[in-house]
């Protein structure tokens, strides 16, 4: 609706400007004024989200190991230089492969706790109220992500450790367990 007001603004600009008559300079500043408000109000909530609030929406879930049930150990695959994590988890055993946090505008935490639990907190801009709903509506910023957080609380007895690491840790898992098969053959 914004951009059609914005449209009639300036063609009624235009038209008053070039043809001369009686108190067209009046019409012709008003709708200058509305024009560079308009334009104004765009830019405001294409960068700022004016007319819109934030909504944000927990859920939380139970956690298990990323590896194995005996294995408490929540995973994690490094990106970059390292600083930057994707951390790997499960729900349930029964899943076969974990699953990864989402990386769009997220930040992590890990908090120690007697329960191994996962709680994602989802922050996203609404639209505030109708009229803003209807002035901005053409834009399709409605449900915008901001912010999602993932806070995994973990019991002190879990470790965690890079997927890198994991494998290191299997490889020398196996090489011990056939030194011992070698051993009792001998």
């Amino acid at each position: 609706m914004i951009i059609v007001i914005l449209i009639l603004a300036a063609i009624l600009f235009i038209y008053f400007n070039v043809i001369p008559g009686k108190g067209h300079t009046i019409i012709s500043w008003l709708s200058l004024i509305v024009t560079s408000l308009c334009i104004l109000g765009i830019v405001a909530h294409d960068y700022n989200h004016w007319g819109m609030k934030t909504e944000t929406q927990i859920s939380k879930q139970s956690l298990v190991s990323s590896a194995t049930p005996n294995l408490p150990l929540l995973l994690y695959q490094p990106l970059g230089n390292g600083t930057e994590k994707v951390y790997l988890y499960k729900t349930n055993n029964e899943q076969k492969k974990p699953n990864a946090i989402k990386l769009d505008k997220v930040s992590t935490e890990i908090k120690h706790s007697a329960q191994a639990n996962l709680q994602i907190e989802t922050t996203r801009y609404v639209y505030r109220d109708n009229f803003s709903r209807i002035m901005f509506g053409v834009f399709s910023h409605n449900n915008e992500l901001k912010q999602r957080k993932y806070i995994f609380t973990i019991p002190s007895s879990w470790k965690v450790i890079s997927t890198k690491d994991m494998k290191n840790l299997q490889k020398q898992l196996q090489e011990k367990m056939q030194a011992q098969r070698a051993a009792a053959l001998h």
